[in-house]
């Protein structure tokens, strides 16, 4: 069992926290093993893993949302100032991307993250 789930498990009373939020209340909680990788594991040398905009036509409405949910998220409360700024609903991005990587299936190695750039509050 992940340690999120078993937080979730362990305090019942807590079912509303979100997972960041339960990742942030256990982090330090579980001692990690001190190994650096498991041996023939896959490594990316790529920030963005592999989420592109090949991932994001193969993926479901729910995952779309919830990476870009994520990534705003993220820039609202763990980039240091001055960090992008995204003033658009999450459901809005998704649907920009949605047409983005659709009307541009030749760029799909370009991570979603970029793609997201696009959409990003132009500051003046």
């Amino acid at each position: 069992m992940g340690r999120v789930s078993k937080f979730y498990e362990m305090h019942p009373d807590s079912v509303d926290l979100s997972v960041v939020d339960v990742w942030q209340r256990i982090e330090g909680a579980f001692p990690t093993s001190g190994v650096p990788g498991v041996e023939g594991g896959e490594r990316w040398k790529n920030a963005h893993w592999y989420l592109n905009d090949d991932w994001w036509i193969q993926s479901s409405e729910d995952e779309q949302l919830g990476f870009v949910e994520g990534y705003l998220w993220c820039m609202k409360t763990e980039v240091p100032a001055p960090a992008e700024g995204y003033s658009g609903t999450a459901a809005s991005y998704r649907r920009r991307i949605e047409a983005f990587a659709k009307a541009h299936p030749k760029q799909g190695k370009e991570a979603v993250a970029m793609t997201l750039r696009r959409y990003r509050d132009r500051t003046k």
